[in-house]
């Protein structure tokens, strides 16, 4: 896994070149005497790649981050009964190990939660139950409350949704 470090070093090399093209001249002038300002091609490149580095460090992390949830919901997913909110032994489980990869970082997720129900009220209640039960344990777990968003949908109508099975995305840090 990608850690914090990790992408804290990308940062550190992505500020040296930054500096360093910032510092530099290739044509031997004294760039401070001058009042004009002018972006060195060289320059630019080397802040645009700076700055890919960063961003693409900070993808790679967060992709490291889904990929361990999505094995783990993939292994037993999170699921309900019909019209009920209450977590298994082995959902709790599962939010255990879901937990891991979000600890020691600064990665946000969201967990999307839906129901079924005649009474469009009943259906957004209880997938607000359904997710605000997962956001929980996921807190119990060491995930800071701040970093956890439930996103609950009662009565979807995509036919490819698994209205009984819970989703978590990380969406960011």
């Amino acid at each position: 896994m990608i850690s914090k470090k990790s992408v804290s070093g990308i940062a550190a090399v992505a500020v040296a070149l930054l500096v360093t093209a910032a510092c530099g001249s290739d044509d031997g002038s004294n760039s401070s005497a001058t009042t004009t300002e002018q972006t060195h091609p060289l320059r630019s490149s080397l802040a645009a790649t700076a700055s890919s580095a960063v961003r693409s460090g900070l993808n790679t992390a967060q992709q490291v981050i889904q990929d361990a949830i999505n094995a783990a919901l993939a292994a037993a997913p999170i699921t309900f009964d019909s019209g009920s909110s209450d977590l298994s032994g082995t959902d709790v489980a599962t939010i255990k190990v879901v937990a891991v990869p979000l600890k020691g970082n600064d990665a946000k997720v969201e967990i999307t939660t839906y129901a079924q129900d005649e009474n469009p009220a009943t259906a957004k209640s209880v997938a607000k139950a359904r997710g605000d039960n997962i956001a929980a344990e996921l807190e119990s777990a060491g995930v800071e409350k701040s970093r956890i968003t439930v996103k609950p949908q009662g009565n979807p109508t995509d036919q490819n949704i698994k209205v009984d099975e819970a989703k978590i995305e990380v969406v960011g840090s």
